[in-house]
């Protein structure tokens, strides 16, 4: 059960804190660039205050403890943990380190690892910490390396990055059977927290390709397809792709890049005043400044 548990909640995390990473990095100018530093440490202790928000079914969850001589938050990636002030919560303690011509960036964040509620009862109790071994392959996986997945649904995990990464390097039909392959397994993990990034990486990476082919027909369509889903933890924070939406643009296609707007919307609430900023250029013939969510 631990083996089962911790790729999930580990991938998720990791996830989102190398989004963060990468938005962090364009914010100053540059997408996220080589050499960047990562660790992150194993830490347990009791749960000294409770946040939390719900708006339209959409919850943040997140505590506060007492890590070394700081009170610091841990928040609840997956927003599905109920504990209360004295229980003993475990949580990952993330540092990056980028690199920048002014200075280092750096950042320290918490994540908990403990294992989501079940229905009807508190919630279970921390999963116990893997060894650094599959702390290392877990990372490998997020990080899109497929050699490192042992079953079907972390290969699933692992499609989206190595699909983007198989582009990016120049490998048009490596990307395109990384991209299919992930298409044909999303039906099968709808339930899955992965799901939404699984459709937009999918259908982003063949629409790039077909315009590269010259099919903008369907380079539209695939723009369109990536955004129908319910989004996941980090389109649902920071936002959705818009690689495949600045090249139709470049096309002069802005009424699909606008219909693509109105889809992110359903999911993308906290991105409502970006995306409100980003019509507004399009609609006067700009393109607008997509910034890290070029990366995503």
């Amino acid at each position: 059960m631990i083996r089962k548990s911790w790729p999930m909640i580990a991938a998720v995390v990791l996830a989102s804190m190398m989004v963060l990473a990468g938005q962090r990095a364009s914010a100053q100018g540059p997408r996220l660039p080589p050499g960047a530093e990562t660790s992150y440490d194993i830490e347990e202790t009791q749960v000294l205050k409770v946040f939390s928000a719900e708006d339209q079914g959409h919850r943040f969850v997140a505590y506060l403890v007492k890590w070394k001589d700081s009170e610091v938050i841990v928040g609840d990636p997956l927003a599905r943990s109920a504990f209360a002030v004295g229980d003993t919560i475990k949580f990952m303690v993330n540092r990056m380190k980028l690199p920048n011509p002014t200075g280092n960036v750096s950042s320290l964040r918490f994540m908990l690892l403990n294992s989501p509620s079940p229905k009807g009862g508190g919630p279970v109790p921390a999963i116990k910490a893997p060894p650094p071994a599959e702390q290392k392959r877990t990372m490998r996986l997020v990080q899109g390396d497929l050699s490192a997945a042992t079953n079907e649904t972390e290969r699933f995990y692992a499609l989206g990055k190595a699909a983007k990464k198989a582009l990016k390097a120049g490998k048009t039909e490596d990307a395109r059977k990384l991209a299919t392959e992930l298409e044909g397994l999303a039906p099968k993990h709808k339930n899955d927290w992965n799901y939404g990034n699984a459709i937009q990486d999918a259908n982003q990476v063949l629409g790039r390709i077909a315009l590269a082919e010259g099919d903008v027909e369907e380079a539209k369509k695939r723009l369109l397809a990536s955004a129908d889903s319910k989004g996941s933890p980090q389109m649902n924070s920071f936002g959705p792709n818009m690689q495949l939406a600045e090249d139709l643009l470049a096309k002069g296609e802005k009424d699909v890049v606008l219909i693509y707007f109105e889809r992110c919307a359903t999911f993308w609430r906290m991105g409502a005043d970006r995306i409100a900023t980003w019509t507004k250029a399009v609609n006067e013939g700009q393109t607008p400044q997509f910034g890290a969510n070029l990366d995503y």
